[in-house]
């Protein structure tokens, strides 16, 4: 095969998928793009659900389908995954084919707040950010649980409070603001360096300014949480 028609290998899908995007800190985030999908503080909450291969999961406004497919791959279980963006959605589905996963993973092109599955559908819903608590209340088993990290901006908002106001049983939350600042203020230097050396315009270091900055010097705090839908 000539080096021409090879396939290409993850690194290099993802690079293409990132040449392709017209903001800059996208590719600066790398594959999981935002705080959220670190999947290591992910596994906080993820302690003491057993997940087995019987396991159905979906991960709601999954992007290029990281956390997806890392559950995917760990536990051999049905992963499901929508977005808005069917470019994300191709990568995602590049990449699992490249992981070898792609029987365990199916992409689909849907709002957040209009899923296209079954009520009580899945034992497990994750999120990074971008949710609609009354689509995944809907698409859960009864007892099943909902795994998500998010910017809260409300500053009275606390775990139970948001729990109550969601309608479902708070069962573990870890308040990770310092680690999400900390991730935000790097990406912020690195943008400042790039700058500096003409690789981005100075746009992108407002961006990163207004988007990922001043939430937390408004006083947000971001929240890692795992809860339960009532029986």
């Amino acid at each position: 095969m000539s080096e021409q028609m090879k396939p290409l290998n993850k690194t290099q899908r993802l690079q293409q998928w990132f040449e392709s995007r017209p903001r800059w800190d996208h590719a600066s985030y790398g594959e999981f793009m935002h705080v959220g999908a670190n999947q290591t503080i992910f596994r906080i909450v993820l302690q003491g659900l057993e997940i087995t291969p019987d396991t159905k999961i979906l991960d709601t406004a999954c992007a290029v389908g990281g956390n997806a497919r890392w559950l995917a791959s760990l536990y051999g279980c049905q992963v499901y995954g929508n977005d808005i963006d069917a470019d994300a959605l191709a990568v995602a589905m590049d990449l699992a084919e490249i992981e070898n996963i792609s029987d365990l993973c199916t992409f689909v092109e849907a709002r957040a707040d209009n899923l296209p599955f079954d009520d009580g559908m899945f034992d497990l819903v994750i999120s990074t950010d971008v949710f609609d608590i009354a689509e995944v209340i809907r698409v859960l088993k009864p007892g099943g649980h909902f795994v998500v990290s998010s910017l809260i901006e409300d500053q009275d908002a606390t775990f139970k409070s948001l729990a109550n106001d969601w309608g479902m049983v708070m069962e573990a939350g870890q308040d990770v603001t310092s680690l999400a600042f900390a991730f935000h203020r790097a990406k912020e230097s690195e943008a400042q360096l790039l700058l500096q050396a003409d690789m981005i315009p100075t746009k992108a270091l407002v961006d990163i300014l207004n988007e990922n900055i001043s939430p937390y010097t408004r006083g947000g705090r971001h929240f890692l949480m795992r809860l339960r839908k009532r029986e």
